[in-house]
């Protein structure tokens, strides 16, 4: 599917150079970002963002509960923005709070990366709630938390394929088992995976969402990840007069 830039969560891997991301990315000509995730113990994978344009270094936010996000700064023609890579916890569907907690969090700290940028922010990833839980409300402005108010657009929520738009399914192999072992539904399926672009109010440029559609959803043994990608067209404006 040829996509500009990648948010990969839950990468394998110790280093730069030694990593699923620059393995199955580097050597097709993306510019892979990587962060293994240093010292912790309680989840042995790391974060990257693969890009076919140049990035710059790593910043790495780890989040209060074992939720962490990486964001790299991406380099477009004339235009940079920030881009990250996220993955809010806990995973439960009794953690909510946690996930509130952490996408205050987030989105504090990507706010003050992009502060004075014309372009807005863009956050992708596994933030294992779906769009009525409060944590995706408060980042889509629907509702406030902690005293604190942000706008984020939900690039499947504006242009999505039609589709529920799950990411988390039965029908995926690999998510199968934990379907009624873990949440007591056969059928269990949400939309938990997101791509986020910071809200046209804050920022003067703007990044308009042209589509969106949960892809890679190859049956089997072919089936490359636990859960269902998302893929978002976003098209680069430049500020207004």
């Amino acid at each position: 599917m040829a996509p500009d830039v990648i948010a990969l969560q839950e990468v394998d891997g110790i280093d730069d150079e030694h990593n699923q991301a620059t393995e199955q990315f580097g050597s097709i000509g993306y510019r892979v970002r990587f962060d293994p995730r240093p010292g912790r113990t309680d989840f042995e994978w790391g974060m990257a963002i693969a890009a076919r344009h140049d990035l710059g270094d790593v910043e790495a936010k780890e989040l209060e509960h074992g939720g962490v996000a990486i964001a790299s700064r991406v380099s477009i023609g004339d235009e940079q923005l920030w881009f990250a890579s996220a993955c809010p916890l806990g995973w439960w569907q009794t953690q909510e709070i946690q996930r509130e907690e952490e996408c205050v969090a987030l989105d504090a700290w990507l706010t003050d990366l992009a502060s004075g940028d014309k372009l807005p922010p863009v956050m992708a990833g596994d933030f294992d709630a779906t769009p009525d839980a409060a944590s995706i409300r408060f980042l889509t402005g629907l509702q406030s938390l902690q005293g604190r108010s942000t706008h984020w657009l939900d690039a499947f929520a504006l242009a999505g394929d039609g589709s529920p738009g799950y990411t988390w399914s039965y029908e995926n192999p690999f998510m199968r088992p934990s379907a009624t072992s873990t949440f007591a539904d056969p059928e269990h399926q949400r939309r938990i995976d997101y791509v986020f672009v910071g809200s046209p109010f804050a920022w003067p440029g703007r990044i308009v969402v042209r589509s969106a559609a949960v892809v890679l959803k190859e049956q089997g043994d072919v089936a490359p990840s636990d859960h269902y990608g998302v893929m978002a067209d976003l098209d680069l404006l430049h500020p207004p007069a």
